[in-house]
This record gives structure tokens, sequence and C-alpha cells, in this order.
């Protein structure tokens, strides 16, 4: 017969250890399982935030060209006249002014500016040069699964595509661009009121 020992001598019987691991095992899942949440928080915020830095971005380059568009023909790589402002359903281009020169580079404060949806992004392009370039590659402002624009003429009336008869520049340009799960959002920026017409296309073909 085995002597008596004392509980407080007693080692743990194989169901406490069994009991104790199941235990840690399932306090571990729960710790693995929060902190998974907690990283998966972190990154849908962090991508919701940079979205909407993105559409921030695209709001303030878009009012900011189309509220300094000019009455300014140009020339394209081949020589041929481009109108002021041209534009459909996908996209439209335009010559503004008040193009920053910082480096007091030799070429004019106007530019001309593309803005397209791709498919996938609104993206937007600018030439060096307002005659006789192309642009340069685009940029992507902001992912999009779908995206319009059109234009509002003097008469009131939103047309799909631009110019019309005798109007030159728009009054107004609508985007109304949706990403993927997300609600459409809409932009509406204004032209200068009037023709702002500059200096003759001949006067800086060699910009």
């Amino acid at each position: 017969m085995m002597p008596d020992v004392p509980a407080s001598q007693r080692g743990f019987t194989l169901v406490e250890m069994l009991v104790a691991l199941v235990v840690f095992a399932l306090l571990a899942s729960a710790g693995v399982g929060l902190l998974r949440a907690s990283v998966d928080t972190q990154s849908a915020v962090a991508q919701r935030l940079s979205e909407r830095k993105g559409v921030e971005r695209l709001r303030l380059m878009f009012t900011t060209d189309l509220g300094q568009a000019v009455d300014r023909p140009t020339r394209d790589a081949r020589g041929a006249n481009e109108p002021a402002f041209a534009g459909d359903q996908g996209g439209f281009m335009l010559v503004r002014g008040g193009w920053s020169n910082v480096g007091d580079a030799p070429r004019s404060d106007m530019q001309r500016v593309y803005w397209r949806f791709d498919g996938d992004h609104v993206t937007r392009a600018g030439q060096v040069t307002l005659d006789g370039s192309q642009p340069r590659p685009p940029i992507a402002l902001a992912d999009a699964a779908s995206a319009t624009m059109r234009y509002r003429g003097a008469d009131g009336v939103w047309y799909p595509t631009w110019p019309v008869q005798g109007q030159i520049l728009p009054v107004a340009v609508e985007l109304t661009m949706q990403a993927q799960g997300q609600a459409p959002l809409t932009i509406i920026a204004t032209l200068p009121p009037g023709p702002r017409p500059v200096a003759p296309l001949s006067a800086e073909a060699s910009s």
C-alpha cells in the first residue's frame, strides 16, 4: 500500500493537464482571432483613408483645372488645329491658365490638359508645351469601376459631347464616378464666366 501524499505535494493529473491545455488553446485561438481582426480593421481603415485622399486630390485638381479654363485653341503634334475645349462621356481636353512655373522654364503659363476614364481609373495628363507636342503619360488619380462626364451649356442644357454649335467653353462639367462596392460620387466644376480669349494661335505656336 502506497503511503498517502499530502494534497499540497501532489502533481497534476492527466485530466487536469488536458483541461489546462484545452483552456490554453482556446485562449490562444481567441487572442489570434482578436489580433487578426485588429489587423484587418487597421488595413481596411488605411485603405479607406487612402481612397478618400485620392478622391479629394481628384476633386481639387478637377475643379482647379476647369476653374482656370481659357479660350485658346492649339495645334497638335501633326500641326492640326484643336479646339480650346472638347469632350465626350469618357473624358475631355482643355487649355487652362495659371500653370505655376517655379523654375522659370521657357514655357507658357497655360497648359493643355486631358482628363480620361481608362476603364479602371480616372486619369489626368498634361502637355509640356501648348502646340506641337504630345501629352505626358497619364497619372491615375482614383480607382473607378465606371465614370462618365457631361457638359452644361450657357442654355442650361447638359450635353454628352462638346463643343456645341455657337459655344466655345461649357459653363460647367460634371463627373460621375463609382468605385467598386461604393456609392456613386458626383463632382461638378464651373468654368470662368464668359469666354476668356487669349493670344491668337500663331502668337504662341513656338511655346
